[in-house]
């Protein structure tokens, strides 16, 4: 495998870089980072979790938040950016594995860098499990990411085990506001949800969703386009992501947290599209299956 420096060097706009250089204020030892910084957009993005952490477009417009007290350690989980949770999606039965799965802490290979002739840089990155104590099944997890106008991530799974495979994932993207309690998504209104604050109680949304106190909610198939309003309005459309998982701590739990801190609740929510409880992927063997999310600003 190519390494790192290998990969990007032939490319204007892409290097690399380390978490001390571009946050030089922030916790933990120290990660390597990819910086991208061309005639569309500023991003950086990290090997550990295949994780882009932010991007700004060329106007300005950020569309993705990163918090200020993210610790930049191996292994740790990064708070911010769009996470890959995989191959399992929230808590697991088993209390000594991780929330989320492990891809999110795991070093991804880079495999592939272009550029295109209108600015769009594109990114392959790789996880091979081989199968053991975390997750019994062997399974290939690849990432393209195309950062250009817009972010596009698409997620595919292949199953390598010589039986069918459970899979639960979200592409976890945390979204800047600027004004948390005017904050609202109004295709959900009326829809049905899971309340993982209720034991996965099933309720209904009566009007546009808002983020009022902590919530953390499963909107099962939700096909439409999302769009998170008023400022910055931001979109979310999809394929093959039927899960809509909604996410903010609250105040009390964001201020108990190392890595958010008092207060930093108030600059994002997360609008995360996937495939989890129910809607899981069971993937026979050999099988092959691609999710694709598209971020942009309206």
């Amino acid at each position: 495998m190519p390494a790192l420096a290998d990969l990007v060097r032939p490319y204007a706009g892409i290097t690399l870089t380390d978490s001390k250089t571009l946050f030089p204020d922030a916790q933990g030892t120290g990660l390597p980072l990819i910086r991208i910084d061309t005639d569309l957009c500023q991003a950086v993005v990290a090997p550990q979790g295949a994780q882009l952490l932010s991007f700004t477009k060329a106007d300005g417009t950020p569309l993705l938040w990163l918090s200020p007290q993210c610790q930049f350690e191996p292994g740790k989980a990064l708070r911010g950016g769009v996470p890959v949770c995989l191959p399992w999606f929230g808590p697991h039965p088993d209390d000594n594995k991780p929330q989320h799965g492990f891809a999110r802490t795991s070093d991804w290979a880079l495999t592939q860098v272009a550029q295109a002739d209108n600015g769009r840089c594109e990114l392959w990155f790789e996880l091979e499990h081989p199968g053991d104590e975390r997750f019994r099944q062997p399974f290939t997890a690849a990432l393209r990411m195309v950062l250009g106008q817009t972010i596009e991530l698409e997620l595919s799974l292949t199953n390598h085990d010589s039986h069918a495979a459970d899979f639960t994932w979200a592409l976890h993207s945390y979204l800047p506001v600027q004004t948390l309690s005017d904050v609202r998504v109004p295709v959900l209104a009326g829809r049905d949800y899971l309340d993982n604050l209720q034991n996965h109680a099933r309720l209904t949304q009566g009007g546009p969703l808002t983020f009022t106190g902590e919530v953390d909610r499963v909107f099962p198939d939700v096909e439409s386009e999302v769009t998170l309003e008023p400022t910055p309005r931001l979109r979310l459309s999809h394929e093959n992501c039927p899960s809509l998982v909604t996410w903010n701590p609250g105040a009390e739990k964001a201020a108990a947290m190392d890595d958010m801190g008092e207060g930093n609740e108030q600059g994002f929510v997360c609008l995360e599209r996937g495939a989890v409880l129910d809607e899981g992927w069971t993937l026979a063997p050999g099988e092959t299956r691609r999710g694709k999310v598209t971020i942009s600003a309206l």
